[in-house]
């Protein structure tokens, strides 16, 4: 009878597992838990959706429907790219030419599907897949591969290695799957936690080699200052003023920050491959990169009313938080809540 009773009031101790709630988990645990609720691989896919919507929203601006977009905006990817390249770009913006807001019709419609598409569990999958084709079209004509091949425009100032890639990028990194999120957000998609790092480092080991490119008669430093100056015609006042600032002070300090900031790009990469010090590599790329869309980027040229994205920035935040760490240890999980042995273990020691 003694024995019964305090086996009863075992089963309701916290310290056993019972039906009473365990012991409140330290802030780090609950910091962690924070992170864990917020970063899904659902609330991506919306972000995601949402930047889509942004894009269809800005592609549907009168000064898309013009012929002067097609005929400046579009036909200017064609320079300094391989004779290959620049011939393909000048015949496709020939043959958009003639019914230029026809074709804007379509291309802010197709934008508008991806993100309407994103912000719904159903049709994740098939707007993912619109959007891959709409990203490989774009990316060769609407962004000359990125600049990739072109002396300037490949920097990570410029957004390397093109926007529209990096769209492509997120949604395959985002695709549903039946994987568990476990570790981080990018473990469920098709890539895996680690495909994910290897991507990223691919991308961040991509920008130093960029950074460090100089041009025909530029230096590295020198090509900064010159993708800067170039995005202040149209941007407000106040905007320009950073973007002198930004050139004087890139042309002051000039190949010391050229370096450095080829090293911090290479840093986090390495870091993130490796899994060491993650989330702090993770923030010096989101700052480094907020950094590169206001100053390099002008938030992808919005405020000066002739944009059709926001530019890199926001997406390599959004891949930055799909690698971010979202769970806590399964060993200090095991620590805090003991589970049936604990109970079995206490019981026989009452009943001896």
């Amino acid at each position: 009878m003694q024995v019964g009773l305090w086996r009863t009031r075992l089963e309701a101790s916290p310290e056993v597992g019972g039906s009473r709630p365990a012991q409140a988990p330290s802030d780090g645990a609950v910091g962690v838990g924070r992170v864990r609720r917020l970063l899904t691989q659902r609330r991506l896919q919306v972000v995601l959706g949402l930047i889509w919507l942004l894009d269809a929203g800005l592609q549907f601006q009168p000064y898309m429907f013009s012929r002067g977009f097609v005929a400046d905006f579009l036909a200017m990817n064609d320079m300094f790219q391989p004779h290959v390249i620049a011939v393909a770009i000048e015949k496709i913006t020939e043959f958009l030419l003639p019914h230029a807001a026809a074709w804007n019709v379509l291309f802010a419609t197709t934008q508008l599907a991806v993100g309407v598409g994103l912000l719904f569990r159903r049709t994740v999958k098939p707007a993912l897949l619109l959007s891959f084709a709409w990203v490989l079209g774009v990316w060769v004509v609407g962004e000359g591969l990125g600049g990739l091949l072109t002396p300037i425009m490949g920097s990570p100032l410029a957004g390397f290695p093109g926007p529209v890639l990096i769209y492509g990028l997120v949604g395959l990194v985002l695709w549903p799957t039946r994987r568990l999120e476990r570790e981080t957000v990018a473990s469920a998609g098709p890539l895996g936690a680690r495909g994910t790092r290897v991507l990223w480092a691919a991308l961040w080991f991509g920008m130093s080699i960029e950074q460090l490119r100089p041009a025909p008669g530029l230096s590295p430093s020198s090509v900064m200052t010159v993708i800067v100056s170039m995005n202040e015609p149209g941007e407000p006042t106040w905007l320009v003023h950073l973007d002198k600032v930004a050139t004087t002070a890139i042309s002051s300090i000039g190949s010391p920050l050229v370096l450095v900031l080829a090293l911090v790009e290479v840093t986090i990469g390495v870091l993130v491959l490796r899994g060491h010090q993650v989330k702090a590599a993770l923030w010096a790329a989101i700052v480094l990169s907020a950094l590169f869309w206001v100053v390099g980027q002008d938030f992808g040229g919005i405020l000066a009313g002739h944009a059709t994205d926001p530019s890199a920035g926001p997406l390599y935040v959004l891949l930055a938080f799909s690698l971010y760490p979202r769970s806590i240890s399964r060993r200090r999980e095991a620590s805090q809540v003991p589970g049936p042995a604990s109970f079995a273990a206490a019981s026989t020691r009452l009943t001896a």
